[in-house]
């Protein structure tokens, strides 16, 4: 029967054990809206891929790092894809002179090296960027790296006083740039601190504050602090309080269809308060639901918490081996990482064996508790279930005079604290301490004590005020489900008309196809007989086409043979040319037919050249008058005395500019050999053909021999070289120019034409 009462009594006291784990790793607030979603994170990565070097895409790379940053997990991709932004962004804003922008790029970087583990250099980033947000006076972000540097303390000791101190820092910030939405985070937070630390009483005005300063402002997303009034009012064994922060956290976070960790957190509070209202079924509908969100999420903190927070219920239902199996599981897959989780498991433990009675493996249990006793300064908050572990081994050991000095210890502890449940079952252990004593009237005092704090947290009122609590909220929950069920029966009722309306389309679309069947037969009989006559149609095109080829080749092939042939007749008559001189000793004769002789075969090339030359219009230039002037170094002997250079742009000429042109060249070649380097004077010519603007083409013989006589008059001459070159220039059209610098430069400059094509303009005019 001592131990039944035993188990009673420590598991309705462990009401601040089970809270201020949770209080831990419940999540705070996040900062502002940001990007929460995948589809949102998507959206803004197009965003940012299209926005230029501006003060925006610095502010959604940071937004975009901070999602990565906050997705569930420490995952090392994630991380990396969060730094990576983050040097984007700073990187932008410091080339912009952004000075919010680099403020901000530099709190996400001492954020996500807190989370990669670097606690050192975390902390380094924000206190470099309280300096750099106090120098340049970004109160915002200064409030931010404020509440951030806090997040680097524990919730336990003077840490969690450091922690409040920069949150208190960062909640005056936010109130004087007005920033509700972060004052009201703040307030939160500091409730949260202050609820750990054992000041119930004011972390409540810190959340009322906070519910206010987010209603003024029509914040909607409130489940967090209601989710946080739950669990104050539970600490302070206000349970009818506790469940209606805890059904409106509930609600809450169903309205807005919240599907974050943080509905674990709710769904804990609320078996937690069930628990303590001693509805097992209720605790055990919630902190399964809790467990489940957890284990999606793989959140190691949440999950400690709920499996101990179940095992407890396990022991209570007197399931105990259940309970130790969990406990001892959990504690293998998820080793406990703070001190208040390494405090309950061998404190739930300890108090299961000892529920039945197996003292021996209790006993190492109680040697780590009492290892944590002696090690934890006195004002801890864990002290206190370490001083009912303390005093539970000594009433079994019957060491009552000991047990009465840990009862003293508790009784201190739980009064600074105001848990009145711990306070009414440690007079209820009085009790027992001073009948085993001998002590009558001060037992009584005890139980009478033990009475009075049982009946003010167990009232009739209270428990009225619950029942009324749970019917307007199963009642709320009814009347979504009638809806639902109704919305369920109209979307059925469109579902039946959808399919009246499938099969009415279906057998209009049967009929219709029957007829776009018969009109694509239709279709494909006429374009059919469309086809056979196109086919007849290009057989005669193609008949035609052919003879055309026919006709073509043969005037390509006549038209050949007649270059040909002319190309043959001017050879003939240069060898007669050249026969006709064996008999004459004039030698100026003998210079008129060798003269001939090479205007004939600048001619003759370009006939040449034609009949060789799959073009039968145009003559290549650049060939043309490399060859020209290759035949008359070959005919004057003059590769040592004269050099030839050419410049000559690839450009063709019909037949009627050809000639000319060739003409010209060979009399201006002719003219420098024999007259430019007289004697043993040798020198340069150069010989340019470049093309012009608008079609244009310039000929350019210069050399750098002797030149032309002063007197020398080019419009009064008797030369026929001279003659025939201003001849030949007007047939083509063009201007013939002498400059005297250095020599002599002949400039001929004329538009190039087609030959078929003027004849084709001058046939459309005739007509």
């Amino acid at each position: 029967m001592r131990n039944i009462h035993y188990t009673k009594l420590i598991l309705m006291v462990n009401l601040r054990f089970l809270i201020v784990i949770f209080t831990l790793i419940s999540p705070v607030l996040a900062k502002g809206q940001g990007i929460r979603t995948k589809a949102e994170a998507e959206a803004a990565g197009i965003k940012f891929r299209q926005l230029g070097q501006t003060e925006k895409k610095a502010d959604l790379s940071i937004d975009l790092g901070a999602y990565y940053l906050n997705l569930p997990g420490e995952i090392k991709a994630d991380l990396q894809k969060a730094m990576g932004l983050q040097q984007q962004a700073i990187q932008l804003a410091r080339k912009i002179e952004y000075p919010k922008g680099v403020a901000r790029s530099m709190i996400l970087k001492g954020n996500i090296l807190r989370e990669m583990g670097s606690k050192a250099l975390s902390k380094k980033e924000f206190e470099q960027a309280i300096v750099f947000a106090q120098t340049e006076g970004l109160k915002d972000q200064l409030a931010e790296a404020y509440a951030a540097m806090g997040g680097l303390f524990s919730n336990e000791g003077k840490e969690l006083e450091t922690k409040i101190g920069y949150n208190e820092k960062a909640l005056s910030l936010y109130r004087q740039t007005g920033n509700r939405l972060e004052e009201g985070n703040s307030l939160k937070n500091l409730g949260d601190y202050y609820n750990i630390k054992g000041q119930p009483d004011y972390a409540i005005k810190l959340m009322d504050s906070a519910l206010v300063v987010y209603k003024s402002f029509g914040y909607a997303e409130l489940q967090g602090v209601y989710n946080n009034m739950c669990i104050i009012n539970i600490g302070l064994g206000n349970y009818s309080s506790a469940l209606k922060y805890g059904l409106l956290a509930d609600k809450t976070a169903e309205r807005l269809a919240d599907t974050s960790l943080q509905r674990s957190s709710i769904a804990n509070h609320l078996g937690l308060t069930y628990y303590y209202l001693r509805n097992d079924e209720k605790t055990l509908e919630y902190w399964t639901k809790a467990r489940a969100i957890a284990a999606r999420y793989q959140d190691a903190g949440y999950l400690q918490t709920v499996i101990a927070n179940l095992a407890s219920l396990l022991v209570r239902m007197k399931r105990f081996e259940e309970g130790i199996s969990a406990l001892k599981e959990m504690e293998l897959k998820y080793p406990p990482t703070d001190i208040q989780m390494k405090v309950r498991i061998p404190y739930l433990l300890f108090n299961s064996y000892y529920d039945i009675e197996k003292y021996q493996e209790a006993a190492p249990y109680f040697n780590t508790l009492l290892q944590f006793h002696h090690d934890l300064p006195k004002d801890d908050p864990n002290q206190i279930y370490l001083y009912r572990s303390m005093i539970r081994k000594l009433i079994h050991d019957q060491n009552f005079t000991a047990a009465e000095n840990y009862l003293k210890a508790h009784e201190q502890q739980s009064l600074q604290q105001k848990n009145l449940l711990a306070l009414a079952q440690l007079h209820r252990l009085w009790f027992n301490v001073d009948s085993a004593l001998n002590k009558p009237w001060s037992a009584i005092a005890h139980y009478k004590t033990y009475k009075r704090l049982t009946d003010s947290i167990w009232n009739n009122e209270k428990n009225k005020q619950i029942s009324g609590l749970e019917i307007e909220y199963e009642t709320d929950k009814k009347n979504k489900d009638i809806a639902l069920l109704h919305q369920k029966n109209q979307l059925q009722l469109v579902r039946i008309g959808n399919e009246e309306r499938v099969r009415y389309i279906f057998v209009a679309g049967i009929l219709v196809a029957f007829l776009f069947a018969g009109l694509i037969y239709n279709r494909y009989r006429l374009k059919k007989l469309s086809n056979t006559i196109l086919e007849q149609k290009q057989t005669e095109i193609n008949a035609q086409n052919e003879l055309l080829r026919k006709i073509v080749g043969e005037k390509e092939w006549l038209l050949r043979e007649i270059h040909h042939r002319v190309k043959n007749n001017l050879q003939i008559v240069i060898s007669l040319l050249n026969t006709q001189s064996a008999y004459l000793d004039n030698e100026d004769a003998l210079v008129a037919i060798r003269n001939s002789q090479n205007r004939m075969h600048a001619m003759s090339l370009i006939h040449q050249k034609l009949y060789q030359s799959d073009n039968l219009a145009e003559i290549d230039m650049k060939w043309y008058i490399k060859e020209l002037v290759e035949y008359m170094i070959e005919c004057f002997g003059t590769e040592k005395k004269i050099r030839f250079e050419l410049v000559t742009d690839e450009l063709k000429l019909d037949v009627a500019q050809a000639v000319p042109l060739g003409l010209i060249l060979n009399e201006a070649i002719s003219n420098a050999i024999k007259y430019a380097f007289p004697g043993l004077r040798t020198g340069i010519v150069k010989i340019q053909f470049v093309a012009m603007e608008n079609n244009g083409c310039r000929l350019s013989i210069a050399d750098d021999g002797i030149g032309l006589p002063i007197d020398f008059d080019p419009d009064d001459t008797e030369s026929l070289g001279m003659s025939l070159m201003n001849g030949l220039t007007d047939q083509l059209n063009g201007k013939f120019e002498m400059k005297r610098d250095d020599g002599l430069t002949l400039e001929i400059s004329f538009t190039r034409q087609n030959e078929m094509a003027v004849e084709a303009v001058s046939y459309n005019s005739e007509a």
